[in-house]
């Protein structure tokens, strides 16, 4: 338990600096099982720069995990999954988020797991399916899949219409997480006419990307994807 403290601690300083990477790394010669307790509970983390930190520092060592034992690693991937099933009794704060930068960072994980995370953003037009009611998880669900599609976006094509969705959104921050998913896996004059309807929308949202938490503007986000996807 001691060991937990003093890590979780550790991890909660340097984290938010820009060196986090560096300082991480002789956290990882350590079995990275260990590492993952103490940054599965900063996923809670009330500051928002530290809990996205601790998103991408999971990631990091769920790829280092599956060089090692791949196995291992798949487990990790379903304690996510089970803490996002009701029957756990947990909110799974964090686990979508985490589900897709582990992806991001493994492609053995992201050609196992990419449809059950793009499930839960989606409504199944017959019997049971995985979709989250939970309107604030699905948002985590939106990032992490905007998130794999930037390194696999042949795995994310299947979300492409759940991106078009949100453009269509009353919520700048979906709008803004459509966008950045299009910009990866659209193509084509449908995706480019509705992208090109928000080059004008000027509203400012926060949004975590390249391990970084700033403010983008929607009609910016516009723009770059319109390029990718026109490219």
């Amino acid at each position: 338990m001691a060991h937990f403290k003093s890590m979780k601690r550790d991890f909660s300083i340097f984290l938010p600096l820009n060196d986090w990477r560096e300082r991480l790394e002789p956290y990882l010669e350590q079995p990275p099982r260990k590492v993952l307790g103490p940054l599965f509970s900063l996923l809670l983390a009330p500051e928002p720069l530290l809990k996205w930190r601790a998103v991408s520092a999971f990631g990091v060592t769920v790829a280092r995990l599956a060089e090692q034992d791949l196995e291992s690693a798949r487990v990790v991937m379903r304690r996510l999954m089970w803490n996002l099933n009701e029957e756990s009794g947990a909110i799974g704060w964090g686990a979508p988020e985490s589900m897709g930068e582990s992806m991001a960072r493994c492609p053995r994980l992201a050609v196992e797991f990419n449809r059950i995370l793009i499930s839960y953003a989606q409504e199944p037009t017959s019997g049971d399916g995985n979709y989250l009611d939970h309107e604030p998880l699905r948002r985590g669900v939106y990032w992490g899949m905007a998130r794999l599609a930037e390194k696999q976006p042949d795995l994310v094509q299947r979300g492409r219409a759940t991106f078009l969705e949100l453009l269509r959104d009353e919520d700048a921050g979906k709008r803004a997480l459509g966008l950045w998913g299009l910009g990866s896996v659209g193509n084509g004059p449908e995706v480019a006419s509705a992208v090109r309807l928000l080059v004008d929308d000027h509203h400012v949202v926060v949004l975590y990307r390249n391990e970084q938490l700033r403010e983008y503007g929607v009609n910016d986000l516009a723009r770059e994807a319109l390029n990718k996807v026109e490219a």
